[in-house]
């Protein structure tokens, strides 16, 4: 049967199972490494007509925004602050943020979700529990270092534990089928390059952020696309 003849007939005994999956579920977050790629439409200064702007369009990587969150310089590249994300077991809270390796602590947060919804699903009908989901989500952009504000909008998915419902890395990816459809796809570290060979699962995003440019001005940054990718288990 087609998918499209499940949606009216499916609709309650989906809803039933979910809601019996997640039952006392401890809401406790995993944190997990993630890598990113954003690309990013600012104003600069016309050089020819100082009275009008241009588009400028740059890629930031996961590190950037990082030393962004930090007040910092792009440059150099930081290695012991790395890009994560922070998502409860249910996944109804969310937040990417700055993790420490020395303090082994999520020290800022850049983005926190405002509301998610998420869809879970279950390869294995004998396991205990969904092992998979798909989610969209709605962050609001924190203001720290040089980020003041602005919104995301996540979608994306990640592993399951069947027994908990909590977020998982596993070894092997078996749920690509989708990725180029829906945009998702493995972002490379180019961070602190540590092979990692866990996967929790993949995300693409846009929205719009505040960015304070080097002259001390405020600028609207567009983000038309970005990408991420869940990696190896951080905490707890």
């Amino acid at each position: 049967m087609k998918a499209k003849q499940w949606i009216v007939i499916g609709v309650v005994t989906s809803g039933v199972a979910i809601l019996t999956a997640l039952a006392g579920v401890p809401l406790s977050p995993r944190t997990f490494r993630t890598t990113a790629v954003v690309g990013a439409v600012f104003q600069l200064p016309n050089p020819v007509a100082t009275n009008t702007e241009v588009l400028a369009f740059d890629t930031f990587a996961g590190h950037d925004l990082v030393s962004l969150a930090l007040g910092e310089s792009l440059l150099p590249v930081p290695t012991n602050q790395v890009l994560a994300l922070e998502i409860n077991c249910g996944s109804s809270q969310a937040s990417l943020v700055v993790f420490d390796k020395i303090l082994s602590s999520n020290i800022v947060t850049i983005a926190t979700s405002t509301q998610i919804t998420a869809l879970t699903g279950q390869d294995n009908p004998t396991a205990a529990g969904p092992n998979h989901e798909r989610f969209v989500m709605q962050m609001g952009v924190s203001t720290n270092g040089a980020l003041v504000g602005g919104f995301l909008t996540v979608a994306g998915r990640a592993f399951l534990d069947p027994v908990t419902g909590c977020p998982r890395a596993v070894l092997v990816d078996t749920d690509r089928g989708h990725d180029r459809g829906f945009a998702d796809a493995v972002v490379k570290d180019h961070d602190d390059k540590i092979k990692d060979t866990l996967i929790a699962g993949e995300a693409h995003l846009i929205g719009v952020v505040n960015v304070i440019f080097q002259d001390g001005s405020t600028n609207t940054t567009l983000i038309p696309f970005g990408q991420l990718t869940m990696r190896r288990q951080l905490l707890p």
